[in-house]
């Protein structure tokens, strides 16, 4: 009798275990499919260039800063500042979208100097990206008397600006997401499942004994 029931207790741990390894085998198998599918979703859009180029000089304040992105920006919720030396924000209006192409118009008469573009742009997939570059301006923007004259190249600001000062890639990006909440609910629900079952099969092999 000792040997049979020794022998059925080897049987029930090594059933146990065996059940034990495929769940976690399982949960592993299904984190990974997880992990890499929230990976994959939170590889949101990056910058791709800037006008002016990050570092570089130009000869005039421009009259539209661009920041290209690897897909079309959403308009609600962006916003791009062009400071100069004093911290003084030269951009005006808002924020206009082009293909994958957001541009900020500068107020006439900035003066030359050193600028710091602080930028803030809401990606496709709703997530905020954000980051800055710098230029600096030898002379000054065009006079407050001549915006009648420069309104139509503001309008075309994407063609002009891209042909008139080569794009480069954007120094650094934000990324101010966290890991999705329906991932996080999903893992938990999982690593719960497999502790339910191995609770229920100890029970159920422990009412054989």
């Amino acid at each position: 009798m000792k040997i049979l029931a020794r022998h059925h207790f080897c049987e029930t741990n090594m059933t146990l275990q065996g059940l034990v390894g495929r769940l976690m085998a399982g949960l592993l198998g299904a984190l990974l499919v997880v992990m890499g599918a929230s990976g994959a979703a939170l590889a949101h859009d990056s910058v791709t260039g800037t006008s002016p180029a990050n570092g570089t000089t130009v000869a005039t304040v421009p009259q539209t800063i661009e920041i290209s992105m690897s897909n079309t920006p959403a308009t609600i919720g962006s916003q791009v500042l062009v400071l100069d030396q004093a911290g003084t924000n030269w951009a005006q209006g808002d924020v206009t979208v082009l293909d994958a192409v957001a541009s900020q118009a500068v107020r006439p008469g900035a003066p030359a100097g050193s600028y710091t573009v602080k930028w803030r742009l809401v990606s496709s997939d709703s997530h905020p990206v954000e980051g800055e570059f710098s230029f600096t301006a030898t002379a000054a923007g065009a006079a407050p008397g001549a915006v009648a004259q420069t309104a139509p190249a503001i309008g075309a600001g994407p063609v002009a600006s891209v042909s008139a000062v080569p794009e480069v890639a954007a120094d650094a990006v934000t990324d101010t997401s966290a890991v999705p909440w329906s991932v996080i609910a999903l893992m938990v629900v999982l690593v719960g499942l497999v502790v339910a079952m191995v609770l229920a099969a100890r029970r159920r092999l422990s009412s054989e004994d």
